[in-house]
């Protein structure tokens, strides 16, 4: 049997001279299976050099990227400090402009609920000290978060609180209804000077010269207006609804100056003193019902 040979022809560069290689192909297959393993060798050490060396480098950036994270999270934690620190200033506030707007306070405890559902979040680049740095920074900001909320809805609602009390006070009777004359006559049983028997009087009478300004004491809506001359009773009368059950009277007026239905504020002049109806002189009689039932006039003058 024949075996079959490799012939390698190779030519020298200086001198150009060609020589030969003769080789069996059981040693060229050895020879070519030898070099493919020195190959993979050096390309194996090769990577496994370049892939160490690119770890430090990666590892290095890491070390400096997770030491500039440290520091910006140590600055953060002074910003959140300082938040911290106004919105509980914020916080005080709110509680005192709940006592003047006389809404309840808000528990300390349920303001510093933070929000529920939050989920641990792992960061693979980061090490586990940084990951845990990181989550409780996020749990501390939304923890600010909700009392920020919770602040600007109580706002919210102290601004609504306050303008209703605004509008209460604006409508309760609170001016004596004359600015000059003096009360002849108050609150309840007295000697009626006309029929000369003890009643029950309903409301004050303010003596003062006719012609003289009535104001309204409260703001409101005229809702009864009286201008016949019935010498008997009010007379010409005003009675004006101011909400939430509160009326007042104005009786024996010489003239009436608005009209029902009309909407008018304190102090704005509804009539003129007189002595219409069932009067000896002029003067104003002025009542205050709540619910329909008659009230010391006296208790809701404040002036």
């Amino acid at each position: 049997m024949q075996y079959k040979k490799v012939k390698i022809i190779y030519f020298s560069a200086s001198d150009s001279n060609a020589k030969q290689l003769e080789l069996s192909s059981g040693k060229f297959i050895s020879l070519l299976f030898t070099a493919f393993l020195l190959l993979l060798i050096i390309v194996s050490v090769t990577l496994a050099f370049f892939t160490n060396f690119y770890q430090e480098i990666e590892l290095a950036s890491l070390s400096k990227l997770n030491t500039v994270l440290k520091e910006q999270l140590l600055d953060m934690s002074g910003k959140v400090s300082q938040i911290e620190s106004r919105i509980h200033e914020l916080e005080k506030q709110d509680d005192q402009l709940r006592i003047i707007a006389d809404l309840p306070r808000i528990d300390s405890d349920y303001r510093d609920v933070g929000v529920g559902g939050i989920m641990s979040v792992n960061y693979p680049m980061a090490p586990d000290e940084l990951s845990a740095d990181i989550f409780e920074h996020q749990r501390l900001l939304d923890k600010l978060e909700r009392r920020i909320e919770l602040t600007q809805t109580s706002r919210d609602e102290i601004k609504g609180k306050l303008d209703e009390n605004q509008k209460i006070l604006k409508h309760t009777p609170s001016i004596r209804p004359l600015i000059d004359g003096v009360i002849k006559d108050k609150f309840g049983l007295r000697l009626h000077p006309i029929i000369d028997k003890i009643q029950n009087h309903k409301g004050i009478d303010i003596s003062a010269e006719r012609g003289t300004e009535v104001l309204a004491s409260a703001a409101g809506v005229v809702k009864r207006v009286v201008t016949d001359n019935i010498h008997r009773g009010y007379g010409k009368h005003i009675i004006v609804d101011h909400g939430r059950g509160i009326q007042t009277l104005y009786g024996h007026l010489s003239k009436v100056m608005v009209k029902e239905g009309e909407k008018i504020d304190r102090w704005k002049p509804i009539g003129l003193v007189g002595d219409t109806g069932l009067a000896t002189g002029p003067h104003l009689h002025y009542e205050v019902i709540i619910d329909g039932d008659q009230q010391d006039p006296i208790k809701f003058i404040l002036n």
